[in-house]
């Protein structure tokens, strides 16, 4: 049971990771990815004028990125940061449905196995640990995968529609 709540906590702080993230464009005509966070380092890569690029972190004015599989350092004052809250209102419905969905479905999932494993321990004195456990079942897999997908669906809709909401 530890094991599979720190499975749960370690999935979750992906998941946070990715929305942590700031996005930006590139407002020089060309713009040097640098090895370190020094102007002298050596040049690994170039991004061209409105690029777009996903931070790993601020060191300062820098901002770590990943290029080529490597990582690197471009200068803030050579960025533009985009607002979260414009992209959500650019893409209407659609846009607010699919950043709901995919990690609605991923939680509820994890929520309703993880509850399912909990009831599936019944009290038996019979036992060493003091219970007994059955095993979950694919039928279960696929139950619990279809309540997931419902109200991950629901819960989508109903942010898609506050998205367009915001179109007004």
């Amino acid at each position: 049971m530890k094991i599979s709540i720190f499975k749960c906590f370690i999935f979750i702080l992906l998941i946070s990771q990715s929305a942590i993230s700031q996005t930006y464009i590139v407002k020089a005509k060309t713009l040097n990815v640098r090895e370190e966070t020094t102007k002298n380092s050596t040049v690994i890569g170039k991004l061209n004028e409105n690029d777009t690029i996903k931070s790993i972190s601020n060191e300062g004015d820098w901002i770590k990125i990943m290029i080529s599989e490597k990582e690197g350092f471009v200068n803030k004052n050579y960025l533009e940061e985009i607002n979260p809250t414009e992209e959500i209102t650019k893409g209407g419905f659609k846009n607010g449905f699919k950043k709901v969905f995919g990690t609605a479905f991923i939680i509820i999932l994890l929520i309703l196995l993880g509850y399912r494993k909990m009831k599936g321990k019944v009290s038996d004195g019979r036992y060493s640990k003091g219970y007994k456990e059955y095993e979950i079942s694919t039928k279960d897999y696929i139950i619990d995968g279809i309540y997931a997908l419902i109200i991950s669906s629901f819960i989508a809709l109903i942010f898609g529609i506050i998205a367009w909401i915001k179109t007004f």
